[in-house]
């Protein structure tokens, strides 16, 4: 098998709480894994808190795992580097959620690109206006003469995103974050941002790992899917299989809130009310989940593979009759 382009393995991340001098810490991320191959689209799925962000950050290096590697091209970043490098800033960029507050207001179009480009060594001085201008025709902002000169203030919305799209593509890297890109855009804006994305997979082989609470976006856009919740990964592989079989009860649960017909808001989501605190030692799902037994109060469930590259993290699963060689370690 191949070398993945990014491979993260069981990656944590906590946070202390309480105050000064409280020892509490609350965890983020808790043992995730993943893979990203050369022009592949990954979509990260969950709900608000389940650690999306979190996660995009500890791959961008932007904050630093309390355990875990990273690996990219099969180095393991961590251990070869006390701190992001350029280098590594190179080859893995990040577009933010918001494009209101991701450029800078006192500058125009072009010095957003010019200084990546200069930074990294992709352009001279003398070639700088032309490369700007082939970015921003290479994200559809035409006439690129025009959009160079103007400040953020003038653009749209979706034309600040194609703008931060731009400026990661400037410095010609292998993976692209992009965290919720479109969760800020008007519809017809967002299927413009994301046929870009796609467009870049195709046309350049960048890896895109696409952070959404959007389902639908990931149903059109991503290879593969990983479902978040509190700080795990409770359910993973090729979205179509996901999305159509949905294994993991959080997952349907994400299903089901997606709007689908008049009685969207007359139909009760499949949860438990005046769900409790997750169990110290248990699936944190399980004060939600109305299927949950002793089990899942008292013991951390293992990943099982009940289908090919379908992983899913759930007691209820494991006693289907799974046979035994399609079972994975924890």
């Amino acid at each position: 098998m191949s070398t993945p382009l990014l491979e993260a393995t069981a990656l944590s991340r906590t946070v202390p709480v309480g105050g000064f001098l409280s020892r509490a810490r609350r965890t983020l991320l808790d043992g995730v894994s993943l893979t990203l191959e050369r022009g592949e689209i990954v979509a990260l799925v969950g709900e608000s808190g389940s650690g999306k962000s979190t996660l995009a950050r500890v791959l961008a290096r932007l904050d630093a795992p309390d355990g875990g590697s990273l690996r990219l091209g099969g180095t393991d970043v961590l251990t070869s580097e006390k701190r992001a490098s350029l280098a590594y800033r190179g080859r893995v960029q990040m577009v933010f959620q918001d494009p209101f507050a991701s450029l800078n207001p006192v500058h125009t179009v072009a010095y957003h690109l010019e200084r990546p480009l200069l930074r990294h060594g992709r352009a001279t001085h003398a070639d700088l206006k032309a490369r700007v201008h082939a970015l921003l025709e290479s994200v559809g902002l035409t006439p690129a003469e025009s959009f160079a000169r103007r400040y953020p203030h003038e653009l749209s919305g979706g034309q600040r995103q194609r703008v931060a799209v731009a400026r990661a593509l400037a410095v010609e890297p292998d993976v692209i974050i992009a965290d919720e890109p479109t969760s800020m855009l008007d519809v017809s804006t967002r299927r413009g941002v994301l046929q870009l994305l796609r467009g870049l997979t195709r046309e350049r082989g960048i890896g895109i790992l696409f952070i959404t609470h959007d389902l639908a976006s990931a149903r059109h856009l991503a290879d593969r899917i990983l479902v978040l919740y509190a700080g795990r990964v409770v359910e993973s592989g090729r979205t179509s299989e996901v999305l159509a079989a949905p294994r993991h009860p959080y997952t349907r649960l994400l299903l089901s809130a997606v709007p689908d017909g008049a009685d969207f808001l007359h139909t009760p989501l499949p949860v438990k009310a005046g769900a409790g605190p997750a169990p110290p030692r248990g699936c944190a799902f399980a004060p939600r989940c109305p299927q949950a037994d002793a089990r899942c109060l008292n013991t951390l469930p293992a990943e099982h593979l009940p289908a090919a590259d379908h992983l899913v993290r759930c007691h209820l699963e494991s006693s289907k009759g799974v046979p035994d060689d399609a079972a994975v370690p924890s």
